[in-house]
């Protein structure tokens, strides 16, 4: 495998920024019952998570997902502005706010969440098509979008339009099983890198071409590469105090691109996402990714 097709500079996301409103519960209620939150805290989230593990490490990112108008869309345009993330979103095609993620988050660290959509959920392929995909950046495309009533049509057209020439990095999301087969199948095929954890990798597994790069994340038990269904590389995780894994895995493949994007191995690039992951679970919220100061000094 040639790593320096690998090795790209820029990352463009059609991934949706959001709101998080998190709150810490000793368990989630029963239908119909209550719990007491030990505390809850707002903070930016969505795309922010990896787009901004990106950033911080280094690479050119550019948010290709409308915002909308309102105090949440306020919120995280200041976010873009101060972690130097290009805004190229076409908000002629916007209405509304941003949307807002209510997560519950339970001792483990396990978070569940309901999600309000905004102005980043109705998308069209004539938004879509109004961007640039150049062959020089990696496109990040999740399964949210994919499987999202209000997009999931857009997407399937721009992905059969021919207009992609970047290095599609895919992560299936939770929603894996919902997406349309013969659109799991084209990623299964096109995808430089695709991303997705244990549960999410049994679904993926019959669509994903013998060449494919697949970045599958462990939890506690780190995280490995496969090629052709066999593990290449691997890299365990360190005990980390957990008090929230939102946003862990966005963090860990975008320091995963990061340092590919600095030139590391791909042992090493395992070894930094990890880190990175390890750091953010033990802080609340996914917009935390730590630099590479940071990382030296741990």
């Amino acid at each position: 495998m040639n790593l320096d097709e690998f090795r790209l500079q820029k990352l463009i996301s059609t991934a949706s920024a959001l709101i998080d409103q998190i709150s810490f519960v000793p368990n989630l209620p029963l239908p119909g019952d209550d719990v007491v939150a030990s505390r809850t805290v707002t903070l930016l989230g969505g795309s922010l998570n990896l787009e901004t593990a990106c950033a911080r490490l280094g690479m050119q990112v550019a948010h290709a997902t409308p915002i909308g108008k309102g105090p949440r869309a306020d919120q995280v345009r200041a976010a873009y502005s101060a972690e130097g993330i290009e805004l190229i979103a076409n908000e002629a095609f916007s209405s509304g706010d941003t949307g807002l993620c209510i997560t519950l988050v339970e001792p483990s660290g396990q978070r569940s969440f309901i999600t309000q959509s905004g102005a980043e959920a109705n998308r069209s392929f004539a938004e879509l098509s109004s961007y640039q995909y150049p062959a020089d950046a990696w496109l990040h495309i999740l399964g949210y979008e994919l499987a999202y009533e209000s997009s999931r049509v857009a997407f399937k057209e721009l992905i059969l339009s021919g207009l992609i020439e970047s290095k599609i990095v895919f992560d299936p999301s939770p929603w894996v099983a919902q997406i349309d087969k013969e659109v799991l199948a084209w990623f299964g095929q096109n995808a430089a890198l695709i991303s997705c954890n244990e549960g999410e990798y049994p679904v993926l597994e019959p669509h994903i071409k013998e060449d494919r790069l697949v970045l599958v994340r462990r939890g506690a038990r780190g995280s490995e590469l496969r090629l052709g269904g066999q593990v290449i590389e691997s890299a365990p995780s360190r005990t980390t105090t957990v008090l929230d894994t939102t946003g862990a895995g966005d963090v860990h493949t975008g320091a995963f691109l990061a340092a590919l994007a600095k030139g590391h191995s791909m042992q090493e690039c395992l070894e930094t996402a990890n880190r990175c992951a390890e750091w953010v679970i033990a802080r609340e919220g996914g917009v935390n990714c730590p630099t590479w100061q940071q990382l030296a000094a741990q």
